[in-house]
């Protein structure tokens, strides 16, 4: 299976692991499963501002690498000893962790952000924040409320009319750790809306089960606490890197 085919599927990664590394360290399986795939299983390796996925594509030994501190998201083949790295924006996430007031879209290119209030989402006080590009290629504003303890978005509105809210809905155990239910509403440009169910792990800062619209299942067990050895977040020496091709070139 091609390298490149496999970063352009799992370039965007899933809620689950995004915020990894501002929790405590750990490692994990993981199960997922979606309609007419069948059920995927790996491991999961959390650090300091860095996370590690492992899984089998087509009996290719597939490890995923998220570094925060560099901006940098890399993807191994291990039969063929190459990787692809892609940096910046394109493999991150905007920064929704900052201290409260600070401009959560610093240090994002062409964007311009502000606070233009506070508000009540769902019974939680969120700052509301708006979005810009001062790019060409693109316009229009996004509206986030950001949550003032958690630091996650509550509700958001595309420049498009799409958006997204989340609503607490109590506390569950999960594979014998105290989690928090939450409910998410995702809704297309044309009003349809979706939804699906996270559950947060408060000491992990991440979602550990998600059940999301449309059959999609993902869930952490045999979860353990405890420092991730370095050697786990880097390259093996001797890989080969690949170039990440241009926009219309996966086939």
């Amino acid at each position: 299976m091609r390298l490149t085919y496999l970063f352009a599927l799992f370039l965007l990664l899933p809620a689950m692991i995004v915020s990894a590394g501002s929790g405590s360290e750990f490692s994990a399986d993981f199960i997922q499963s979606a309609p007419q795939q069948g059920e995927q299983q790996g491991k999961i390796y959390v650090g300091k501002d860095r996370m590690r996925m492992e899984f089998d594509a087509n009996g290719n030994q597939i490890i995923q690498i998220v570094d925060s501190r560099q901006q940098m998201v890399y993807m191994i083949n291990t039969e063929e000893k190459s990787y692809m790295r892609q940096g910046g924006q394109a493999g991150m996430m905007p920064d929704t962790t900052t201290q409260e007031d600070q401009n959560p879209g610093a240090g994002m290119k062409n964007i311009t952000c502000r606070r233009i209030g506070e508000e009540k989402v769902n019974g939680r006080l969120a700052e509301k924040w708006e979005f810009s590009s001062t790019s060409q290629a693109q316009s229009g504003k996004m509206t986030t409320w950001l949550d003032k303890e958690r630091r996650i978005p509550l509700r958001q509105i595309m420049p498009d009319g799409s958006g997204m809210e989340l609503a607490f809905r109590g506390t569950e155990e999960v594979s014998g750790r105290k989690t928090e239910k939450w409910e998410m509403t995702t809704t297309s440009p044309d009003g349809e809306s979706q939804v699906s169910y996270q559950w947060f792990d408060p000491e992990l800062n991440m979602n550990i089960r998600e059940y999301n619209a449309g059959g999609f299942k993902r869930e952490m067990r045999n979860i353990k606490t405890g420092k991730q050895p370095a050697a786990l977040f880097t390259v093996p020496a001797g890989y080969e890197e690949i170039t990440m091709p241009q926009a219309g070139d996966y086939r």
